[in-house]
C-alpha cells in the first residue's frame, strides 16, 4: 500500500522521464493549474481531492490487512 502511494505521488521522476503529455501521471496534471503569475486554487483543490480518491478507496478496501500488518511489527512477543 505504501509503495503504491509513493509511486502514485511520484512527481520529480515522471517530470524528467515522461515527455508525452498523454502519458504523464495525474500529479503532473496538477501543475497545469498553476501558471507563472496565477494559481487557480479552486481547480487545484478539486483536482487534488479527485486524485486522492483511488488511494482512499484502496485503503478502505484493504483497511483490515493494512492495520494487521502495521500492528504485527508493533506487538512484542
Amino acid at each position: 500500500m505504501l509503495s503504491f502511494m509513493w509511486t502514485w505521488n511520484d512527481y520529480f521522476l515522471s517530470l524528467i522521464l515522461v515527455a508525452d503529455s498523454g502519458h504523464q501521471p495525474l500529479t503532473l496534471g496538477l501543475g497545469a493549474f498553476s501558471g507563472r503569475y496565477l494559481v487557480q486554487v479552486n481547480l487545484l483543490a478539486a483536482a487534488a481531492v479527485l486524485m486522492s480518491l483511488p488511494i482512499v478507496c484502496l485503503y478502505l478496501f484493504f483497511q483490515r490487512q493494512f492495520i494487521r500488518g502495521m500492528l504485527s511489527g508493533a506487538v512484542k512477543g
